[in-house]
């Protein structure tokens, strides 16, 4: 949602969300896509007119401001929980600006797919399975342990079977759901963070969580990835950061990059099509750490793959909203869906306002000798003078330029000053009052 101190500075809400999906009927909810409207707040190219353009992101399902977090957990997560228990691998990406809830919302995914995970091995008829948790962390070229107390360097090993191992990285056998929401919150608090000029604690690495369920009866164990991924952030928000910093953004992109191509490929390769073409397809999962660890999730018929992307409804991070919404279209493989609206001008919606009056110095030539006449000055004021001119003067320049004596040119220099300070008054009046009714429509809001 966006928040009251973001409203206070002037900022406003340029996210929607269309639920086409929310039918009463399943099979319209199978055909219909949900869509995220972005209001992108632009210049015409004459630098004079504002306006907004609408950009429409088809997903499978679209979430706002007032959803709950076990609505997002029965539509994404818990599917996926119930493929992993059955033997298959399920991977849950969470992808979003640095500052956007990416982490919130990702821990209220676990907590609830941790008891998930128990609740379907209770169901099921042979209910004997053994849990394992590992969780790791990359940054760059690196893999550290989060559970283990040493936080060893992780190497990654294939193993024959085409799954990749975790060598040096504590594995630990959880008995209950209290002991792995135990577990996954020990290796959260050992993630890396870093302050940054968005976010003060922003995730400047991927941690992966792997629970492993290994059931009597199954051919393969079931494998449940649970991906955070690093905050991204845009050119022009890092680029005040330190070499460090930096060279730690060029590393997220590079196995984002990776992990979009390896997606990719999985997406043509499970197309439909019968051709050559697409049975042979070869996906480039060594191309990064990230997706090294992912290899069975690209390459097992039983995979199956979500991504949720976090947003910042407020019109300042748009341009990074739209980013964060082409990258994930682009993952998916749906970047040709996104459609552009018609773009419409801004015409500001203004309270109808008593008259303003005007300052001396705006008067015309005409409007001068009106208010000296209504001051019951006599005086003949030459066209070539207008309000801007006779406020510039002193009251010796008056009696030259006017032509009057000392009293006249004092009665005008006074007049006019006076004139000056009681409009200016008015203008600081009208002012706060625009203030206190802009803070109040922000207050009817809420």
């Amino acid at each position: 949602p966006i928040f009251k101190y973001e409203l206070d500075r002037g900022d406003f809400d340029v996210v929607a969300v269309d639920n086409a999906s929310a039918s009463s009927s399943q099979q319209q909810r199978q055909q219909q896509e949900d869509s995220v409207i972005i209001s992108n707040c632009v210049m015409h190219s004459d630098m004079r007119r504002k306006l907004v353009k609408p950009s429409y992101f088809p997903c499978t399902k679209a979430f706002d401001e007032n959803c709950t977090e076990d609505a997002i957990y029965f539509h994404i997560a818990q599917p996926m929980v119930q493929n992993s228990v059955r033997g298959g691998v399920s991977t849950l990406l969470m992808f979003g600006q640095t500052g956007s809830g990416k982490s919130h919302t990702m821990a209220g995914i676990e907590e609830r797919a941790v008891w998930g995970v128990f609740e379907e091995l209770a169901a099921c008829d042979n209910a004997y399975a053994v849990v394992a948790v590992q969780f790791v962390e990359l940054s760059g070229k690196s893999c550290k342990d989060l559970l283990g107390d040493a936080g060893e360097d992780v190497i990654l090993a294939e193993d024959t079977n085409g799954s990749v191992k975790l060598l040096n990285a504590e594995s630990i056998v959880v008995r209950s759901a209290n002991e792995l929401v135990k577990a996954i919150s020990k290796g959260k608090s050992r993630r890396a963070t870093e302050a940054t000029d968005v976010n003060g604690v922003s995730s400047r690495s991927h941690a992966v969580c792997q629970v492993q369920i290994t059931r009597a009866g199954c051919e393969r164990r079931g494998l449940l990835n649970l991906l955070d991924l690093a905050g991204s952030e845009r050119r022009n928000d890092s680029m005040y950061h330190s070499s460090v910093r930096q060279k730690e953004s060029t590393e997220i992109n590079a196995s984002l990059w990776a992990l979009k191509e390896c997606v990719r490929a999985r997406v043509l390769a499970t197309s439909r099509s019968t051709s050559k073409k697409s049975r042979n397809v070869v996906i480039p999962y060594r191309s990064s750490n990230l997706t090294r660890i992912l290899r069975e999730s690209f390459e097992r018929d039983s995979a199956r793959l979500g991504v949720i992307a976090t947003v910042a409804p407020n019109a300042t991070d748009t341009e990074h909203t739209i980013e964060t919404l082409r990258f994930v279209s682009q993952l998916v493989g749906s970047e040709k869906s996104i459609r552009e609206g018609e773009s419409r001008e801004v015409v500001p919606l203004v309270k109808e306002r008593k008259k303003i009056e005007l300052l001396p110095k705006s008067f015309t030539h005409k409007q001068l000798t009106s208010f000296l006449k209504r001051k019951k000055i006599d005086v003949q004021v030459p066209d070539k003078f207008d309000g801007k001119a006779v406020m510039k003067m002193s009251t010796s320049q008056m009696r030259v330029n006017l032509k009057v004596s000392a009293s006249v040119s004092s009665d005008i220099f006074n007049a006019l000053r006076k004139e000056n300070d009681r409009v200016s008054k008015l203008h600081r009046a009208e002012r706060i009052s625009l203030a206190k009714a802009r803070k109040g429509d922000y207050d009817d809001d809420e």
